[in-house]
């Protein structure tokens, strides 16, 4: 069975949103000091980016450009940078990306899948009101009856 585009590309966007405020949470209250002596911490919030990384590289051409406020590349390189070079992580850089980027990128797709339910919602009611139901398997020829 083949994976409708928008669907998977909506699937990356929330890994994306997950891992963003799962690495946010890591660090809340958190002083760089203290996310420098906890070696767990900084593995997850590495390894949270990373997911962000691999989600922004698998999300469609089509969909990055209509997300521009989204740094796809950078994440991506992010990603390339901490899984290739794991045991030269700059930590500082990793700390400032948990400081300023994610709550803007949080933001940002919650933003999209706001206006994507709203418009699900619209389309909802469009089809309400002229009538249209959605198709039911048990609509479609049936085989062998």
């Amino acid at each position: 069975m083949q994976v409708d585009p928008v669907q998977r590309d909506q699937a990356h966007l929330q890994d994306m949103l997950d891992s963003a405020k799962q690495a946010a949470g890591y660090v809340r209250g958190q002083t760089f000091e203290q996310f420098w002596d906890d070696a767990k911490t900084r593995d997850a919030v590495a390894m949270r980016l990373q997911a962000i990384g691999e989600a922004a590289g698998r999300v469609s051409p089509t969909t990055a450009a209509a997300l521009p406020a989204l740094p796809i590349h950078q994440m991506r390189g992010l990603r390339n940078r901490i899984a290739h070079t794991y045991n030269k992580v700059d930590f500082k850089e990793v700390w400032k990306v948990t400081q300023h980027d994610l709550k803007p990128l949080i933001s940002e797709l919650e933003k999209y899948f706001l206006q994507q339910s709203q418009r699900q919602a619209e389309a909802e009611q469009l089809r309400q009101k002229q009538g249209i139901r959605p198709p039911r398997p048990w609509d479609g020829p049936r085989m062998g009856m």
